[in-house]
């Protein structure tokens, strides 16, 4: 049988569970009351998710959990507990971000697959490997990964793969979005993305444009060529959407992947900004991929509602059954099966003899299944060549045994699950030392160095450094590894020719390619839990920077048996981005790579394009992170200063106001090292 994508929809709430599979999807994802990335969804409670459980897999449709969001010390308890009780339910998948999600996953309920969420920002064959070793069965790609890297990724990795194909896009590099906690003060790993890139920012320095919003993705059109190179899966975003929008989706979907037309108009109708992109997937990532919700797209999407409608209204046929029946002399029977369950029903009428052959009117009687989730793909009829029997009873009959199998098929079948203990936390008390990391080899003050462990930089800087600091140098791979896997080995071999034995990795999928080195990791892995950092040890790494987005004393109660650091200094990259905003106003020609966004209030944003060298840019917070005079309040093994768009004399204050512990001086903020805990 030819491969066939599995569809896979959002299920907010159940009303868009049943739109998603009254109108032909082969799976769904939602989410339970925590741990997932759409916090402000309704979700599911775990009765009801027992309950929807039943009803998708009644209908031959897989549920797939959502547990993606990044998770602290604390919780990891509670989190045992959500896994146990998602086992219960008998769901299929559970999706996460977490490694110490998926070690608790594979400890508590191995039965359950494992897939690797997009927040984890693999998109590369190394990351997708890894994920492999550490038993994930699918991983959900980066969305910002074009065709010819997924076709990679997917003939190479040996699991399966899943990609978006509709709905909206993030304008950072999933999981790589600091924006919403940044400028928020809600973090979107922890499922709050406050939706900063839809707020207005420009590139041209006005307050009233909008220049980090994306149109949405709509790929249906590519649905055969994404089958035709081995995708498992094509997913459609949309938890926090209508059930019109669900269907819509869905529907066109099934068409599409049949190589049908489908009705692209009724798409944007039911939501789009300004029209859609599939810029990511065909590498076009000029203005306009760019979009905003209009008053008109508004407009029209109410318009079209009420003819969506009509495609979950009715349920659809999703199951094979098949039917025997047997007319004796003084009674019948039927019985029906869908090849893994039998159910029987006497049928409640005394056979009559006939001089006609009533099989015909038989056959007819027990096709009709509308209203259920069968069809009848074949019926093996005796008996009733010369019997008769009123058509009503037969119809009785069908409806209480197909109600029976209904009923069998719904039943919850739980996964099998085992006690696991969290690994004990060692207690941490340390006095940080001090690594610096810097954008450039300028940047560096003289006389400055021997403040420092560790000296950070780009690996394109690190033979431009100056000889006496070569023993402290740590190479920084570039963030962005979209189909440079090659040049990034090629960096690593000459980084090591020179004497370098040290590697800062930036994503999961650079840890195969430094393997044998001292590795450190970066804030970008959003560690946030001693689990997960044991987790990242065993697999190489060796002193690790905790994700900002949690509190200083989360960080400090980290166990000590791994090597923490901590952001102390630094203007924290809110996004990653693919497509760059100045494609607003103007092209890479002439451009020096180096910008500004303006927010609504006026601040001004830096970009850095790294496009010669890596193809990425960074969009930095305006105000730096800064926590000089609360040195006492840090404890972890490192405090990382981390400088990228200040000069020389710039990086000199910052380091002498932090080593003396005095305040700032100048505007900065504490980030989420205070806040209560989100």
């Amino acid at each position: 049988m030819a491969h066939r994508c599995e569809i896979l929809a959002p299920a907010g709430n159940y009303d868009n569970l049943i739109a998603a599979v009254y109108s032909g999807a082969n799976a769904v994802y939602l989410g339970v009351q925590s741990f997932n990335a759409r916090a402000s969804a309704a979700n599911f409670s775990f009765e009801e998710l027992k309950k929807a459980v039943g009803f998708c897999h009644a209908r031959n449709v897989k549920v797939n959990v959502t547990l993606n969001t990044i998770l602290y010390d604390r919780e990891l308890p509670r989190f045992v507990e959500t896994v146990k009780k998602i086992a219960e339910s008998g769901a299929d998948a559970i999706i996460t971000q977490d490694l110490a999600a998926a070690e608790i996953i594979r400890n508590v309920a191995p039965d359950i697959a494992l897939h690797g969420s997009t927040q984890m920002a693999v998109h590369s064959l190394r990351g997708a490997l890894l994920l492999k070793e550490k038993g994930y069965k699918r991983v959900i790609l980066a969305r910002e990964c074009s065709l010819e890297e997924v076709e990679y990724i997917t003939k190479n990795c040996g699991i399966e793969t899943e990609i978006f194909v509709h709905g909206a896009l993030c304008m950072s590099v999933s999981g790589q979005c600091y924006a919403s906690a940044f400028l928020g003060g809600r973090s979107g790993n922890r499922g709050r993305c406050a939706g900063t890139c839809r707020l207005p920012m420009s590139a041209r320095g006005k307050t009233d444009d909008y220049h980090l919003s994306l149109k949405d993705l709509c790929a249906m059109e590519m649905l055969p060529q994404i089958e035709k190179i081995g995708v498992a899966c094509v997913k459609i975003e949309g938890r926090l959407r209508t059930p019109e929008y669900v269907a819509a989706a869905v529907d066109s979907a099934v068409k599409a992947v049949e190589g049908k037309p489908f009705d692209k108009e009724m798409l944007s109708d039911v939501f789009s900004r300004s029209g859609f992109t599939n810029g990511f997937l065909e590498k076009k990532l000029d203005g306009s991929v760019f979009g905003v919700r209009t008053k008109e797209d508004a407009d029209r999407t109410k318009t079209a509602l009420p003819k969506i409608r009509e495609l979950y209204r009715r349920e659809g046929r999703y199951v094979p059954v098949s039917f025997n029946f047997e007319m004796n002399e003084h009674d019948s029977r039927l019985s029906v099966t869908d090849g893994i369950h039998t159910v029987s029903q006497t049928v409640d009428a005394e056979p009559t003899e006939s001089d006609r052959d009533f099989t015909p009117a038989v056959r007819t009687a027990l096709s009709k299944l509308g209203g259920t989730p069968f069809y009848c793909e074949s019926a093996d009829i005796k008996g009733a060549e010369n019997r008769y029997i009123p058509v009503s009873a037969i119809n009785a009959a069908r409806r209480e045994a197909v109600g029976k199998l209904l009923a069998e098929r719904e039943k919850v079948r739980p996964h099998k699950v085992y006690e696991y203990e969290i690994p004990a936390i060692t207690k941490r008390n340390s006095t940080p030392k001090f690594i610096a990391r810097f954008e450039n080899r300028d940047q560096i003050p003289y006389g400055y160095e021997g403040l420092f462990d560790y000296i950070i930089l780009p690996t394109e800087c690190i033979k431009s450094a100056d000889e006496s600091i070569k023993e402290k140098l740590v190479a920084e791979l570039p963030r962005d590894i979209f189909g440079k896997e090659e040049n990034i080995k090629k960096d690593i071999k000459e980084c090591a020719e020179y004497g370098i034995d040290k590697f800062c990795v930036q994503n999961i999928g650079h840890i195969p390619l430094v393997k044998g080195y001292e590795i450190f990791s970066s804030f970008t892995l959003n560690i946030s839990n001693s689990l997960s950092a044991a987790e990242y040890k065993k697999l190489g790494a060796s002193v690790m920077t905790v994700s900002p987005e949690i509190t200083l004393s989360q960080i400090g109660a980290i166990t000590s048996d791994v090597k923490t650091s901590v952001i102390g200094y630094g203007h924290i990259p809110l996004m990653t981005v693919k497509s760059c905003p100045m494609h607003n106003v103007k092209t890479c020609k002439g451009c020096d790579g180096k910008g500004f966004l303006t927010d609504r209030k006026g601040k001004k944003l830096p970009l850095f394009c790294h496009g010669k060298i890596s193809g990425y840019r960074e969009i930095f917070n305006p105000v730096p992170l800064y926590i000089g005079d609360k040195r006492r309040d840090i404890n972890a093994d490192y405090t990382e200063l981390r400088f990228s768009v200040e000069s020389k004399n710039e990086v000199k204050r910052v380091i002498d106001k932090f080593m003396s512990g005095e305040p700032l001086g100048t505007e900065f903020t504490r980030g989420l090292y205070y806040k209560a805990s989100i």
